[in-house]
């Protein structure tokens, strides 16, 4: 009787442990995990793109969509906003697929990352100024648009890239220009004077050309070295002789440049007032 007990618990708990056993689903093969990864793209579910995509990269690293794959993982994290992880994946898909036929793509893309990089939420809804911060994102994303439209002039990428560089050289004169006029301020008119030549030398063609040079002339004026003073205003008046900077007997205004007691005040409040 009792050996007829044990035996029916024992099937009994054989029988409800079967039962409790999850299902395991067959694995996918890689042309299916691929598959999962396009439909959620086309979801418009990159989050979840991205983690399909980074497992097959992990489970399939030769395999015959990883090429592919990496490509559209460049996509997905850019838009993400995951502009870091876009970029390192452009930087990788660069240095494994040389010959591939869409590097003109990728570079884009790389370029598009670091250009956005820096594009936070505050600065979309306060719409700072972007010229008074570290430009070193846009720097790289010059870098690279500048290599698209040099390499690949034809493609559909480049005038879009071009309008781009226009727009980073611009902002990257306004932010030479930006930190000449603090250090104007500040009474530092060597420092004033040798960023307002970067602005006259690296960045010619830009609008920040005409009042760097404003900026120099008063820079070496204050430091009296006059004959350097007469060679920017000819400058000046040669390529600008209607320049707004450009006041009677040969005068450069600026409005915000200090005199003496609104350089004292400047001092106190740290160029605040």
């Amino acid at each position: 009787m009792r050996l007829t007990t044990v035996l029916l618990l024992s099937a009994l708990l054989g029988i409800t442990g079967c039962a409790s056993k999850p299902k395991v689903s067959p694995e996918r093969t890689e042309a299916g995990q691929y598959q999962a990864a396009q439909r959620q793209i086309e979801k418009k579910n990159f989050l979840t793109a991205v983690d399909e995509l980074r497992e097959l990269e992990a489970r399939f690293p030769y395999g015959d969509y990883a090429e592919q794959g990496l490509l559209d993982l460049v996509y997905v994290y850019y838009r993400a906003y995951d502009y870091p992880a876009s970029i390192a994946a452009a930087t990788r898909f660069l240095r494994n697929y040389p010959a591939n036929p869409h590097l003109d793509y990728v570079l884009y893309m790389r370029g598009l990352g670091n250009y956005n990089l820096e594009r936070g939420l505050f600065e979309r809804l306060l719409r700072t100024e972007k010229s008074s911060r570290d430009l070193d994102a846009w720097r790289d994303a010059f870098r690279d648009l500048n290599e698209l439209v040099r390499r690949y002039p034809d493609s559909p990428y480049t005038p879009d890239a071009r309008a781009r560089l226009v727009h980073i050289r611009n902002t990257m004169a306004d932010g030479e220009l930006h930190a000449a006029r603090y250090y104007a301020r500040r009474g530092a008119y060597v420092a004033a004077a040798a960023r307002a030549k970067e602005v006259i030398i690296h960045y010619q063609e830009t609008p920040a050309v005409e009042e760097a040079l404003a900026v120099q002339y008063r820079a070496y004026r204050a430091l009296g070295e006059k004959q350097l003073a007469d060679t920017t205003l000819s400058v000046l008046k040669y390529n600008w002789p209607e320049s707004q900077y450009l006041a009677s007997n040969d005068r450069v205004v600026l409005p915000w440049w200090p005199d003496r007691e609104r350089g004292l005040l400047s001092l106190l409040t740290f160029d605040l007032l």
